[in-house]
């Protein structure tokens, strides 16, 4: 019975948009499986999640790669799984990532966002809700350590009562990574890549915090 309601929000395949609307947010990531609140207070955007839930619900979200209007070429179908209209006029939605996208063309709209023709058939694979296999405490470790040096916490619910594809997605998003190391994250090819990927960015980024404080005692 609970398999047979799970399998009626689950997106599959042929339920995927050719075209979104596109939400440029700088320095944030959304991963499949990964959950993204997001707080919307400017009109034009305001305009784009009342158009998406008019619709397949779901918004397209990028990160800008510079100052110039550019976006990098990849970000994550995002479906909009909880949403609360506020009495300032604000709306407060919650995203869950659903499969990443290329974006091969944009589009303003009258109402001042834009609207996408993207592609995803190359990452069909991040529909599917499989368990990767990851040194799970390992990584956590890790984790731990980095959040420590940059004087942040982790929620401990997230470390213990998440699956091992939630947890990858989760601490990702949460990580004061830089956009560079985020986007490198969201285009990493498949799991075992996203894993290696994160272990890189961990360590390199660890080493860097530690030869500052190392620097800085000297000096």
């Amino acid at each position: 019975m609970e398999d047979n309601i799970k399998k009626l929000f689950e997106i599959k395949s042929d339920q995927l948009p050719t075209s979104v609307p596109i939400f440029p947010l700088d320095n944030v990531l959304l991963l499949p499986f990964g959950k993204l609140p997001l707080n919307i207070f400017e009109e034009r955007y305001l305009k784009m999640a009342l158009d998406s839930l008019k619709s397949h619900r779901m918004i397209g979200v990028i990160q800008p790669k510079n100052n110039n209007n550019e976006l990098f070429t990849m970000g994550c179908i995002g479906k909009i799984t909880s949403f609360i209209e506020t009495p300032d006029y604000r709306v407060v939605l919650n995203l869950e990532g659903v499969c990443r996208f290329v974006l091969e063309e944009r589009n303003l709209t009258p109402s001042g966002y834009y609207q996408a023709k993207i592609n995803s058939l190359d990452y069909l694979d991040d529909l599917k809700s499989i368990e990767p296999h990851i040194d799970r405490s390992s990584l956590i470790t890790k984790y731990k350590n980095f959040f420590k040096m940059k004087k942040l916490e982790i929620d401990k619910d997230v470390l213990s009562e998440t699956s091992n594809l939630q947890l990858l997605s989760t601490l990702a998003m949460l990580a004061p990574f830089n956009k560079i190391d985020k986007q490198a994250i969201l285009e990493s090819p498949n799991l075992i890549e996203r894993v290696n990927t994160i272990n890189s960015i961990l360590d390199l980024n660890t080493f860097q915090v530690l030869n500052n404080e190392n620097s800085s005692r000297l000096n």
